[in-house]
């Protein structure tokens, strides 16, 4: 808060006397200098916050808070998440809106194509990747660009699968299909 706002705030006979070189004025410029760095903190608050401003090295937290830190590998900060943290941000941004489908197929597909950056990701229910029907059974078609990020997609199917489906996951094999 400026100095001309705290004069403001004070009945006027103590606004006369807050004249420069008079105790109450230096009260009041030492009021001024604790509360402005306070008030400028809070007023960028929102930034830190956001996935798309936050620091890079905030983002971790951003992550835990959304449960996402068990997809972040140990290291330094640039190789802690594999798609990069520009990718980390994205998901993170995507969380929420795609909590509200979790446990669909569209929703499994969202989070997929948010956490590698990838798309093309199928899933089909109840048949196995050799086409045998299999009740309960979640067969994730993954596209061949993501294939570098195998260990992701799989933990990611993992987590947000509904709990009682087996699963199986598959890429394009070299000169044929998955």
């Amino acid at each position: 808060m400026k100095r001309p706002d705290l004069d403001r705030l004070l009945p006027e006979v103590m606004q006369r006397a807050a004249q420069p070189g008079q105790p109450l004025a230096a009260a009041l410029d030492v009021m001024e200098a604790l509360v402005t760095p306070v008030e400028d903190a809070l007023a960028g608050v929102d930034a830190v916050l956001s996935p798309y401003r936050a620091p890079d090295a905030f983002l971790p937290w951003l992550a835990g808070w959304l449960d996402l830190d068990g997809l972040l590998r140990p290291g330094p900060l640039e190789t802690r998440y594999a798609p990069g943290l520009s990718q980390l941000r994205l998901l993170i941004a995507r969380t929420m809106p795609l909590n509200f489908m979790r446990g669909t197929a569209r929703g499994l597909i969202g989070v997929l194509e948010a956490a590698t950056g990838v798309s093309g990701f199928h899933v089909q229910e109840n048949v196995t990747a050799g086409g045998e029907p299999r009740a309960f059974h979640l067969l994730v078609r993954a596209p061949p660009d993501s294939a570098r990020y195998a260990e992701l997609v799989r933990h990611l199917v993992e987590l947000e699968k509904p709990v009682a489906l087996t699963h199986e996951v598959v890429w394009p094999t070299p000169g044929g299909t998955s």
